[in-house]
């Protein structure tokens, strides 16, 4: 019997295996995270609180909104009211990517329930002997 966790696993690996030899920016874990925090709640978002959110620091954030940005996934914008503040905002461009990778993880999903003899199985680790004193 396939375990949960087995499934899961390899329908990761089919993913991520579609992720880099695709031509999709292979985006890393933190800027993927950050992406979807973004797109997953209304907008616009501050940094400050996608930082809470994400439980990151400020820097690392910015970094990973940068690299966003430069795909052309997210656009940041000062506040009119007060310039020190930066505000992250939504693109076509970034839904696009995300529901084409969305769509992909639902194929994926399919395939892979509908071929578990090709995953094996979940055994317990092999039983340890006693070593000689």
């Amino acid at each position: 019997m396939v375990s949960h966790a087995m499934m899961s696993l390899e329908m990761m690996h089919r993913v991520s295996s579609d992720t880099v030899k695709g031509e999709q920016p292979d985006l890393t874990g933190r800027q993927f995270a950050l992406l979807l925090a973004i797109f997953m709640r209304p907008g616009p978002h501050a940094v400050r609180d996608l930082a809470r959110d994400l439980d990151m620091p400020k820097p690392a954030i910015s970094r990973a909104l940068t690299v966003l940005e430069n795909h052309g996934f997210v656009r940041r914008k000062k506040d009119r009211r007060d310039k020190r503040d930066i505000s992250v905002h939504r693109t076509v461009k970034g839904a696009v990517f995300l529901y084409d990778y969305g769509e992909n993880v639902a194929h994926r999903a399919e395939e892979t329930a509908s071929c578990l003899r090709w995953i094996p199985a979940s055994r317990s680790p092999a039983p340890t002997l006693p070593t000689a004193h």
